[in-house]
């Protein structure tokens, strides 16, 4: 495996990113050209970095890119090419409010990440760390190289985050997608279709019904609101909660 970090841009947003992904072969459009810049990654890193939670973390970058719809709280729907050096590459499908949660507990909620569900990895710049009110640094130990998130209390540094670095230079972590994370399409929410839906699924509540829209297919839900449980116009439902509460 190679690993190729090249600078991506959006012409219509004006995002330039550090992006890495893996080298294909000749029949894959997507993948670069130039092999100028490849990194060569050890067994150990490639077994790691094809968890598709696995997140790079890399000063370069202007935007977060984020493959999965779960990690974003709203998402509008858009298509965007990216220019590199080898060409342009038609690789973000949305953009919007993402919230996801590090290893150590910490929560970092970014307000314009990329959705991009044909990159091969995540990508987390330094500038939404910051922006959440921590601080990064990095440390030695050993022979081995951490980026730490820190933030101050009370007139003391604390470690929320201790991330390691693969043989390569790149610095990565771990990205868990928060529950209450809700995808939205802006543009129009169909309550009446979705009520029809979720009678249909057997009156999910909002939590599992997001679930089994990401997992499915062959329904009109995927760029829809997950209504609440509160806000779902379901009589049965209604009824339920009602003799629940007796």
């Amino acid at each position: 495996m190679e690993l190729y970090q090249k600078s991506f841009k959006n012409e219509s947003k004006g995002a330039e990113v550090n992006f890495a992904y893996e080298h294909k072969d000749d029949d894959n459009p997507d993948g670069p050209e130039d092999h100028n810049n490849a990194t060569h990654l050890d067994n150990m890193d490639c077994l790691k970095i094809n968890d598709e939670d696995i997140c790079l973390v890399d000063s370069g970058s202007t935007h977060t890119v984020l493959k999965k719809k779960g990690y974003f709280s709203h998402l509008t729907p858009q298509k965007a090419n990216i220019s590199t050096i080898s060409g342009v590459v038609n690789i973000i499908d949305g953009f919007g409010k993402a919230h996801v949660l590090l290893p150590g507990g910490t929560n970092l909620k970014i307000e314009n990440a990329l959705y991009s569900p044909k990159s091969q990895r995540n990508l987390l710049n330094f500038k939404d760390i910051r922006k959440n009110g921590y601080h990064i640094e990095t440390m030695d130990e050993g022979e081995s190289e951490y980026l730490l998130i820190t933030n101050i209390s009370s007139g003391k540094k604390n470690v929320l985050e201790k991330l390691s670095m693969y043989s390569s230079g790149l610095y990565y972590t771990k990205i868990l997608a928060i529950e209450t994370n809700m995808v939205i399409n802006q543009k129009f929410i169909d309550r009446e279709n979705f009520t029809l839906w979720h009678d249909r699924l057997g009156h999910p509540g909002s939590v599992m019904m997001r679930k089994i829209i990401e997992q499915s297919c062959g329904h009109p839900l995927e760029n829809q609101k997950i209504l609440q449980t509160k806000d779902m116009t379901c009589v049965a439902c209604s009824k339920g909660n009602v003799v629940d509460n007796i």
